[in-house]
């Protein structure tokens, strides 16, 4: 590392340097708002929640992928960013910060200011259990975390990304958001062969009886237990139905290929977003089991939206649940009803699932100007 600024550093004046240096071995810029981490979220992620948004200016966010890239090349990034933080560690500057630093760490902070959204300084002697340090920096797990915060006006929850953000912020495309069944994770055999323990050749007619009964709970409207007991009873399967439900709607396998292509699309800068069709059991179990929610920055059940796809109903409160303009968003889905639906809903969308392979949806996403590189 050198003490040379990659790009010129601007005066703070008008900027509002938040507080002076304390004698406390380490210092924090965060904001009012809990992220999914528990803590208040920092200053580089919150002033790229506004980047992502779209609510920088031109001017602005040229300014702030300015500052950004300088802090990439100049302060060195914790190991424990490599598998996405899953120990949700957090990092604070040590104190003083280097002169250059701190005149863009006060620019930073006068983006948050002028956008409206209230931050402050917390120094501390002992924040947490560090984990990670370095010159600059640690990186400790907080001692106690609380309860997710709503977002404040127009802000986009996502975190930020380890590498450049130039390409994303060039790009109409700012979010990917990516089915599950079939593009993300599969049940083996399908779903028919899973069924065939319990019904035989009866698996097929029964699975599009309870499909099709099925379709108001994925809207969110009724218990689909009691709707599938009743089925199996008819059919004469006397097995309680947890057991079948567990042995069958949960006995998902998730794909690791694909889960390296969002950690890519992550890496270079995307929002990615989870979109799928579930009834709230399955959908419960995705979300706790699977630990989708740590793995997506925003989770759009359709249980939970209160409309399935292919209802391009769907894509509008996907895209409002993620804070951004839907033609921002860019979909990936196995069925193309549901692709059309998109499109209907002005995202951009293709159809997509695991048998057809990688290369060809590094091919779809490159059609957009979008990387998992």
């Amino acid at each position: 590392m050198t003490g040379a600024s990659l790009y010129p550093l601007r005066s703070t004046a008008g900027y509002g340097i938040i507080g002076p240096v304390s004698s406390a071995p380490y210092v924090r810029i965060q904001v009012e708002y809990r992220g999914r981490l528990g803590v208040e979220v920092g200053l580089f992620v919150a002033v790229d929640h506004l980047r992502r948004s779209g609510r920088l200016s031109a001017v602005d966010e040229r300014r702030w992928l300015d500052i950004d890239d300088w802090f990439i090349e100049h302060l060195p990034n914790p190991d424990f960013y490599a598998d996405g933080n899953t120990i949700g560690a957090v990092t604070w500057f040590k104190v003083p910060l280097r002169g250059d630093m701190q005149l863009l760490v006060d620019e930073a902070c006068g983006m948050l200011t002028a956008y409206g959204v209230a931050h402050h300084r917390v120094t501390s002697g002992d924040p947490g259990t560090i984990i990670y340090e370095d010159e600059f920096q640690v990186g400790v797990v907080p001692y106690q975390r609380g309860e997710q915060t709503p977002l404040p006006e127009g802000a986009t929850m996502t975190p930020s990304a380890p590498g450049s953000k130039r390409a994303v912020a060039a790009s109409p495309i700012r979010h990917v958001l990516l089915d599950a069944d079939g593009v993300l994770q599969e049940l083996p055999g399908g779903w028919y062969a899973a069924m065939e323990p319990y019904l035989g050749e009866r698996s097929r007619d029964f699975l599009h009886r309870t499909w099709k009964e099925e379709l108001p709970m994925l809207a969110g409207r009724g218990d689909y237990l009691p709707v599938l007991a009743a089925n199996l009873q008819e059919f004469g399967v006397t097995l309680p139905v947890a057991e079948v439900y567990d042995a069958v709607w949960k006995n998902i396998v998730v794909i690791e290929e694909s889960m390296e292509v969002v950690r890519g699309l992550r890496r270079n800068g995307y929002g990615v977003h989870l979109g799928t069709n579930q009834e709230s059991y399955r959908g419960a179990y995705m979300r706790s089991e699977l630990r989708y929610d740590e793995l997506f920055d925003v989770s759009c059940y359709s249980w939970e939206l209160g409309v399935a796809k292919p209802d391009p109903g769907f894509f509008t409160e996907a895209a409002r649940r993620i804070g951004v303009d839907v033609r921002t968003v860019l979909f990936i889905d196995d069925t193309a009803r549901n692709v059309e639906g998109a499109r209907a809903a002005g995202m951009a969308a293709e159809q997509w699932d695991l048998t057809q392979g990688y290369d060809v949806l590094a091919e779809l996403l490159a059609r957009h100007g979008v990387s998992a590189g």
